[in-house]
């Protein structure tokens, strides 16, 4: 398989399965409902925050998500839990204070037996890729020989930010169906030079124990930090057992030191915002630069060593407008939900180059929370 075409495969893999046929009552309820409260954890509550975000930018105001969760949950609300497996602790947790306080529970989830189900009311499948127990028991002993393309449930995960982001088009009047397709179809437009991967893979900071590693800082914001996120969740992971990579995520840990041998990698479609400051200081810290825009004449990529060029953001001429902000129109998420994209193929890659299979990224999971 070619370093680029991966990415084409990864937008079929996506895609193959069976929409839900059914989203207007849910349409209903959040239209209906007093609040709409949106739960996850790790990447499936960033996709949780997203649908928030998005929600809220509607004028759904009383909206709140997995950061901003209420003390007390009643009877109007609407709850909206994303997991994939259905029994994550902390998720589970809040879907019980949902019941107990008399609200309505909606699960979406690739697990219709799991906990989270049966607490639910109304449940949206949305199936991911999952390794039966034998499976992963055996994977356990022997390791897997070739890291899946879409390892650790990464499916579900794309999927269901997908359906989040074709709900708000239907939020908007549009057709759920057509919205997904044009999402799908503006991602998929998007080929990715081969040479991206190598270059990449040779800047990135390796692996290392202790000490002996340099840090590889994620910057973004809005729907650009949410793509920052996942990419670092999944960088995290991207490594043998007893080897780590130092990997933040800007405004997780507060202040951020770095240095020479550091890479930031700065995620702007428009090149703009706090983007090209922080390149700068990078730099003078004796760090690289890595920037994914979608204009290679931006101050971000003049400031920038290396320049990821992604066409599809569309500057928007709003008085005050933050480079925080969500678009009403998922439609205008083309370049994120494309760095994304890339970004997950990214990891598939420098799995291949250093011969990390799925179990190595397994046992650097979470499995606490």
């Amino acid at each position: 398989m070619s370093d680029n075409s991966a990415y084409q495969m990864l937008v079929n893999s996506v895609i193959d399965y069976s929409l839900p046929d059914d989203t207007e009552w849910l349409i209903e309820r959040i239209k209906n409902s007093k609040r709409v409260i949106t739960v996850g954890t790790g990447r499936s509550g960033d996709v949780a925050e997203v649908l928030m975000r998005f929600l809220r930018n509607l004028g759904i105001d009383y909206s709140y998500g997995p950061n901003d969760l209420p003390y007390v949950l009643g009877p109007c609300d609407l709850s909206i839990a994303f997991s994939g497996s259905g029994s994550t602790y902390y998720t589970v947790e809040v879907a019980r204070a949902v019941k107990q306080g008399g609200g309505f529970l909606t699960s979406i989830t690739s697990n219709s037996s799991s906990p989270l189900s049966a607490l639910s009311d109304k449940m949206i499948l949305i199936p991911g890729a999952s390794l039966k127990e034998s499976d992963h028991f055996t994977n356990q002993i022997t390791g897997i020989s070739k890291v899946p393309l879409t390892p650790m449930g990464t499916l579900f995960e794309l999927r269901s930010l997908l359906f989040s982001l074709s709900l708000v088009s239907q939020l908007k009047g549009l057709s759920f169906t057509e919205s997904h397709k044009s999402l799908v179809k503006g991602i998929s437009d998007f080929n990715p030079r081969a040479e991206f991967y190598a270059d990449l893979y040779k800047l990135l900071p390796k692996t290392g124990k202790g000490g002996e590693y340099k840090k590889t800082v994620i910057i973004g914001e809005g729907l650009s930090g949410i793509v920052g996120k996942f990419f670092a969740t999944r960088l995290r992971h991207c490594s043998k057992p007893g080897g780590e990579r130092h990997v933040s995520f800007w405004l997780d840990k507060g202040s951020v030191s770095i240095g020479n041998g550091d890479l930031v990698f700065i995620i702007s479609g428009s090149g703009g915002g706090v983007s090209p400051n922080l390149a700068k200081r990078g730099r003078e810290k004796g760090a690289k630069v890595v920037a994914l825009t979608s204009f290679i004449d931006s101050e971000l990529a003049r400031n920038s060593d290396y320049v990821v060029e992604i066409p599809g953001r569309i500057k928007m001429n709003l008085k005050g407008l933050r480079s925080s902000y969500y678009p009403q129109d998922p439609m205008y998420s083309i370049f994120e939900l494309r760095a994304l994209f890339f970004l997950e193929t990214l990891i598939y890659y420098l799995a291949n180059k250093d011969g990390i299979t799925e179990s190595d990224m397994r046992h650097m999971h979470s499995d606490f929370t």
